[in-house]
């Protein structure tokens, strides 16, 4: 039953909220405004049948509280009422757009810094997700509201998030899902949520779904027996690195053909690994949340400020010798810092964060700056609250206190507090 302006609708927790007007409405619910403690929240409203095990898992959600702030989650839930139950989430706010507008061009991240934050976000949510024993079951460009300016990250539709292993009766969108779902060989999970990251993070970089290239184009009509084999086991990624098949086509797919020399051989060699043969068969073979987080901050230290025209570009530590990807004059030669699963280029501006010179989950803490000295010579910047240890090339020690700076010379090593150490090369 549809619900009117003006009908109060009782919750569990002994409330009521007041429908105000309707939002939008799709195949599972019809979302409202409701006022709910005198301020304004979203109400989904279920016009679908579900069981009690849906309703149980609900209640269990809110209970528990969102992961992290990323999540619109269920934050009251109805009772039976009107041949029906809700939930209540916090509003959308103003500014932010559907992943999917990202592809059609109707909206464009304010600069790479967003777009490499968006990514990062959805890691993170997704790692906190999953390391409560849940899963998603349904993630895909709908569920993502994204602010262009930011790449702030809001994730809605969190009424089919589960324990790992159990469903709840939803399958997944059309070229999101694992290949084992689409043949029905399996139930979404945490390996399937792998997967489907994977289509969401290539989306955010490529603005090109991954396995729609030549071959998808070439499908007169997507029947199910199409769908199999485009997104089933047999899916081909439209950029591996062997199969030509599904490639890119000059007319219709230019964002991707585009973008990918663009970015560093991380991020293209990250995606073949996650869309590869053994990854489509095998979901062990996926690249879990956590190996994304890693692969996307080290992508945000590939990002520098280019010392000679002063515009941001990638640079790969790998290559001899590289161009700015703007004023195309080859860069100066530049050292790199080694700790632990990152290299970071010492280019005047880079920020060294904290998560990688230490074991924290705040990606964005700074402890150290790249800067140029009086002198014209490059440095390091301690911006942290630990002292760090600088060990020379005889041995000796100094220590740098935060505020301090040390040069950024060839084979110094730099102990961070008493956690990682880092080496120049």
């Amino acid at each position: 039953m549809e619900l009117k302006p003006g009908q109060q609708v009782r919750l569990t927790n002994g409330k009521t909220c007041t429908v105000k007007k309707e939002l939008g409405r799709g195949g599972q619910g019809i979302v409202y405004t409701v006022d709910y403690g005198g301020k304004d929240y979203a109400l989904k409203w279920y016009i679908q049948q579900y069981n009690n095990r849906f309703y149980e898992n609900l209640d269990k959600n809110v209970k528990a509280g969102a992961p992290n702030r990323h999540f619109l989650w269920p934050l009251a839930l109805t009772e039976h009422q009107f041949d029906s139950f809700g939930y209540i989430m916090e509003l959308r706010p103003k500014g932010y757009e559907e992943m999917g507008m990202f592809i059609l061009a109707k909206a464009r991240f304010a600069s790479m810094q967003a777009n490499i934050n968006a990514a990062l976000q959805i890691c993170t949510a997704f790692r906190e997700l999953h390391a409560r024993g849940l899963s998603y079951q349904d993630m895909n460009d709908g569920n993502f509201f994204i602010n262009p300016q930011t790449g702030d990250v809001l994730i809605c539709d969190n009424d089919n998030v589960t324990s790992n292993g159990v469903n709840t009766g939803i399958a997944g969108k059309a070229g999101y899902m694992a290949p084992e779902i689409v043949e029905r060989e399996a139930m979404p999970s945490r390996t399937t949520d792998y997967f489907s990251q994977a289509i969401c993070l290539f989306i955010l970089f490529y603005l090109n779904r991954p396995f729609e290239g030549a071959y998808y184009a070439s499908c007169p009509c997507i029947t199910p027996e199409f769908e199999r084999k485009l997104f089933g086991k047999e899916a081909i990624f439209i950029m591996d690195p062997t199969n030509t098949k599904n490639r890119p086509k000059p007319d219709l797919h230019t964002n991707v053909i585009r973008r990918w020399p663009l970015f560093p051989s991380l991020l293209r060699e990250s995606f073949q690994q996650a869309f590869s043969r053994e990854a489509i068969v095998n979901p062990a073979r996926r690249i879990i949340d956590l190996k994304w987080m890693e692969i996307i901050v080290q992508l945000r230290s590939l990002y520098v400020k280019c010392p000679v025209c002063g515009e941001y570009t990638f640079v790969d530590p790998q290559k001899p010798a590289q161009k700015c990807i703007e004023c195309d004059r080859q860069l100066p030669a530049f050292t790199t810092m080694e700790v632990g699963h990152y290299s970071i280029p010492l280019i005047p501006g880079q920020k060294i964060y904290t998560c990688q010179v230490r074991d924290s989950k705040d990606l964005d803490e700074v402890a150290g700056e790249v800067v140029v000295g009086s002198a014209g010579a490059w440095g390091i910047r301690n911006t942290g609250k630990l002292v760090w240890t600088v060990f020379l090339p005889d041995g000796n020690a100094r220590l740098v206190n935060p505020g301090q700076g040390m040069p950024a010379q060839k084979g110094l090593k730099i102990k961070f507090g008493s956690d990682l150490t880092g080496e120049i090369k």
